[in-house]
């Protein structure tokens, strides 16, 4: 429908089919664009849909006819648009007029084939030409309309408008453009002169794409050389400054990620670049690094995209624009990179069709349609040009072609101070500062409140697709964001493209395999918002739970110190259900409580399933929670923002820290779409333990996934603990992380200040047979007694450093003796020789113990770990919980054991839910198997019931002697 069109106003316009030379050949391609992807049937209800929002566009032929009887001053043509002061002014009038010739050449249109408008279409070009944006006028205010926005918009009018212009008029239309773009790799005074910086990133190719369809219109072959020479200048990674990194990052303003702004249109310019200089006589495909934007889509766009949102920790001071949410954003960027398809290999097309694809089709946050306009500026609805909408749906229908699902994966983005984990049906992110990378950008009035959004913030994006769009941005409490560390301080307007660095640079992480990372943030807010507030903050991002710690947490302001875990904004009246501690708190807006002792929380998410999120707090802290109604509006956000308040629901659970802390400290970790019981049986069980949180290291050790990650804090020689035994040591400031099944040892670790000149020694106190793989980087000085490494981290920019081994001497001993002791009515019956052993927390006469014991004599050497499998055979009711203890003497006999004769208990080692019937559960006793080699060499283990249950309490773990393998008791031992 649209070509139609499109072919009507060439007719009118009197435009020849005939191609005169090889400008007309690359503009006729570039106006029939649509034609290179199959077309949509006239009565496709997304293009309906299309067409209809665009019929109900102001009339601004209307408008400027009564402007134009106003006496304007020359050269302006709309009475709103004043061209005197406000730059902008003259990108929106050229956009105006480009709404006239879209109106002319539309035969639903009034306006359609009317020569009177296309007349007064072209005289208000020629007097905004004659007077306004002019071949010797200087130029003022933001030196984007002059360099890139407004000559784009003449381009795209003289285009569409081409066969009606005269010489004279396409002359005196490209004389403007080269005075403010002479150039395109340099910025232009305002005097027109060239002067030295250097345009870079999205800048650069925003202009390149001006001096190339300049050219093209104007039948410069010179222009059109010159702007394609400029575009390999974007193609190489960088080591610095703006553009992509090798990491993926995407910089722009020196210090700002954006890839979700800036990157979005790099990445649009790119398509339109390779688009219109493909079979040119300006070739662009034989460029070296030309295959370059495939990957970046792959590596720097894909990884911040889901479902379909562009994640607000890459967008700056976009956040603040009302009419462009993390979905607008991300739709608009999956357009671009459905464009860039065209010019791809059909291999890497297809790869990034199955994203776009999947993106697609798992956005739901438009409505019945992925296509449906949304509100715009200026009361225009935004909507999707006829060729984006033709290869997106042509991927849709295309049945060869695979939906991609989110990928699982956890990545760290060290050069914009990014990170973030995926994992099935969630993404968690991560925004840092650092000296090389700001808290924040303001600029043009937008983003007035942003002072936060890069120091700690989280943000979980789920099945509650919503969740940071609509007014999320007006009305959230921008001082108090979740993962953050605040003071609240930030107000008043911030400096214009400022830089707000931190002044502490050990900022960054260790990710491994890109399954888990450590992560880490040594923060000062004195070059954000000048108070003294300070600290340490690390995440570690182990799969479906992130553990956050926090230290040294100080500050002299005399104001309250808050962690913020979470800032949600609830759906409609705000009554989704906190449950802490099993208790369902109240849920009317204004609540207010701080809970004692909280051991775990947990808020229903937005959404039927897939939103719920749960909270575990190691050190059962005091947690502050608040429900509230927040009002704002957008213009508070962004001065060109709607005046218009608007309003939402939010709840807050924080962790204070007191006013002028000088020790503080904090703990606690996320689990995301766990249910109330999940996050309840995680709290029993807890696998996660804190080994270390101080101004030295901060570490966790998760013993079900036999991961631990270390920060070490400081330049000095520091050995961190497990279960009272060296475990892990650095001589420097570095991120760690290690995971252990078994045998196999697998480590990464990096340089988080990325100003480590030298090499980090790190010494595992494990032993090692083998090496399976090194990183070049790493230098292994010994494997036994322990592993010794050597890491050259010298310009490695905060990469993360591997290596894979095989661990000495790993044994898997049964037990010697199992059984269980019943309290029956004598008290004297022994139960050994049994396939079962029995537990259960009852009346007398009714109640059972459970008891085991392994021999770790034979054992020749240091026991580095050790744990516990159990498998339950039959389980009574569900939400059992039963407690592991060691006990004080081991001398007992399964064949005479009884209630009577039965140990003393000693250490408790473990508390843990009980699994489903024949699911095996383990459980860490390595400080129990330490001492007992030790000792006796004799480890006597004990389970109870520690709660009363009913009479379906009852819990049977198979024993010895049970007779299948698989289920009995084993104590796995590592050991050097």
């Amino acid at each position: 429908m649209k070509r139609k069109w499109l072919a009507l106003a060439l007719c009118a316009l009197g435009w020849q089919t005939a191609q005169a030379d090889g400008f007309d050949d690359m503009r006729l391609r570039w106006l029939n664009r649509t034609s290179s992807v199959a077309p949509l049937p006239p009565d496709d209800p997304d293009l309906l849909m299309q067409q209809a929002a665009q019929a109900g566009a102001p009339d601004h032929y209307a408008t400027l006819q009564s402007s134009a009887a106003l006496g304007l001053p020359a050269g302006q043509l709309w009475s709103d648009l004043p061209l005197d002061k406000v730059s902008a002014n003259l990108t929106s009038t050229v956009e105006r007029l480009q709404s006239i010739a879209d109106a002319y050449a539309d035969p639903r249109s009034p306006y359609y084939h009317q020569a009177a408008v296309m007349q007064q279409l072209q005289a208000g070009l020629d007097a905004f030409i004659a007077t306004r944006y002019t071949a010797t006028a200087t130029a003022f205010d933001n030196w984007w309309d002059w360099q890139i926005g407004t000559p784009q918009a003449l381009n795209k009018l003289m285009l569409s408008t081409y066969d009606a212009l005269t010489p004279a008029r396409i002359a005196a239309v490209c004389a403007a453009i080269d005075r403010y773009v002479p150039d395109p790799t340099r910025r232009t005074a305002p005097n027109g002169s060239v002067s030295t910086l250097l345009e870079t990133g999205a800048n650069l190719l925003d202009k390149a794409f001006v001096v190339v369809m300049r050219g093209i219109i104007g039948k410069n072959g010179d222009k059109v050389r010159a702007g394609r020479d400029a575009i390999p200048a974007a193609l190489p990674d960088v080591t610095s400054g703006d553009g992509f990194y090798a990491d993926g990052s995407f910089i722009q303003h020196t210090y700002v990620p954006y890839i979700g702004g800036y990157g979005s249109v790099l990445i649009n310019d790119i398509a339109r670049l390779y688009y219109v200089l493909a079979g040119s006589s300006w070739p662009i495909d034989g460029t070296p690094l030309y295959n370059n934007p495939y990957h970046w889509a792959i590596n720097s766009f894909a990884p911040f995209i889901y479902n379909g949102a562009l994640m607000d920790n890459q967008r700056g001071r976009s956040i603040s624009r009302w009419a462009a949410t993390d979905h607008v954003a991300g739709r608009s960027t999956i357009m671009a990179l459905a464009e860039l398809t065209q010019s791809l290999s059909a291999a890497d097309a297809r790869e990034l069709k199955s994203l776009i694809k999947g993106w697609a089709q798992r956005d739901s946050s438009f409505g019945s349609s992925y296509f449906t306009p949304v509100a715009g500026n200026g009361n225009k609805l935004q909507t999707i040009s006829p060729l984006d909408l033709a290869l997106v749906k042509d991927i849709l229908n295309d049945g060869s072609i695979v939906a991609r699902p989110e990928p699982e994966e956890t990545r760290i983005f060290a050069s914009a101070d990014r990170a973030l984990q995926r994992r099935d049906g969630y993404a968690y992110a991560v925004a840092l500062f650092s000296p090389r990378i700001s808290a924040f950008e303001y600029g043009n009035g937008e983003n007035l409140r942003g002072w936060w959004t890069g120091i700690g913030m989280t943000q979980l994006y789920n099945a509650d697709l919503g969740q940071y769009g609509g007014s999320y941005w007006a009305t959230v409490d921008p001082l108090r964001l979740a993962g953050t560390t605040t003071d609240r301080s930030g107000s008043g307007t911030p400096g214009g493209f400022k830089k707000y660095p931190n002044t502490r640079n050990l900022v960054g992480g260790a990710e491994l395999n890109r399954q888990f990372a450590t992560l880490a943030m040594d923060f000062a807010m004195s070059g954000v918002t000048g108070t003294s507030l300070s600290g340490k903050k690390a995440w570690f991002l182990f799969g479906d739970r992130i553990i956050a710690l926090g230290t040294g947490i100080s500050s002299s302001d005399n104001v309250e110190i808050e962690t913020i875990v979470e800032n949600r904004r609830l759906a409609g009246v705000g009554e989704n259900v906190l449950t802490v501690n099993d208790v369902s708190q109240p849920v009317t807006t204004g609540w207010r409580a701080s809970m004692a002792a909280t051991r775990w929380a947990h808020l229903a998410g937005n959404t039927a399933s897939g939103s719920d999120t749960g909270y575990v707090f190691p050190a059962s802290p005091v947690l502050n929670g608040l429900r509230e109604s927040r009002i704002g509006s957008w213009s508070q956000i962004n001065t060109g923002g709607p005046t218009a308040t608007v309003n939402d629901r939010y709840l807050t659970l924080a962790l204070s820290h007191g006013s002028n802390p000088t020790a503080g400290s904090y703990s606690y970790i996320v689990l995301p779409n766990r249910s109330v019981a999940a996050t309840a049986a995680f709290a029993s069980a807890n696998p996660i333990t804190v080994v270390e949180n101080s101004v030295s290291a901060s570490a966790v050790q998760d013993k079900e996934q036999g991961l631990t990650g270390v920060v070490f804090w400081a330049d000095a020689s520091k050995t961190l603990a497990l279960a009272g035994q060296p475990y892990l040591s650095s001589d420097k400031k570095s991120a760690v992380t290690v995971q252990q099944r078994g045998t196999d040892v697998q480590l990464a670790v990096a340089d988080p200040t990325q100003s480590n000149t030298g090499q980090i020694r790190l010494e595992l106190h494990r032993s090692a047979s083998a090496v399976l793989s090194c990183d070049p980087a790493i230098t292994i000085l010994q494997r036994s007694p322990t592993i010794k490494l050597a890491v050259n981290v010298n310009g490695s920019a905060g990469k993360s450093f591997a290596c894979h081994f095989t661990a000495n001497n790993v044994a898997m001993l049964a037990p010697v003796a199992d059984t269980f002791v019943w309290d029956d009515a004598t008290q004297d019956v022994n139960n050994g020789g049994r396939s079962y052993l029995s537990v259960k927390n009852d009346t007398v006469r009714y109640a059972r113990k459970g008891l085991l014991k392994f021999d770790l004599s034979g054992l020749a050497g240091t026991v580095d770990s050790a744990s516990l499998t159990l498998t339950p055979t039959m389980v009574g009711m569900a939400g059992l919980n039963h407690q592991l203890y060691q006990t004080r003497t081991d001398d007992w006999s399964e064949a005479s054991v009884n209630w009577g004769s039965f140990p003393a208990l000693g250490q408790s080692l473990a508390g843990f839910a009980v699994p489903a019937v024949n699911t095996s559960v383990s459980l860490d006793v390595s400080s129990a198997a330490q001492a007992a080699k030790g000792a006796s060499g004799r480890l006597s283990l004990a389970v109870l019931s520690t709660s009363p249950y009913n009479a379906n309490g009852k819990v049977e773990y198979a024993t010895r002697e049970n007779s299948n393998a698989a289920y009995r008791p084993a104590l796995q031992v590592i050991y050097h």
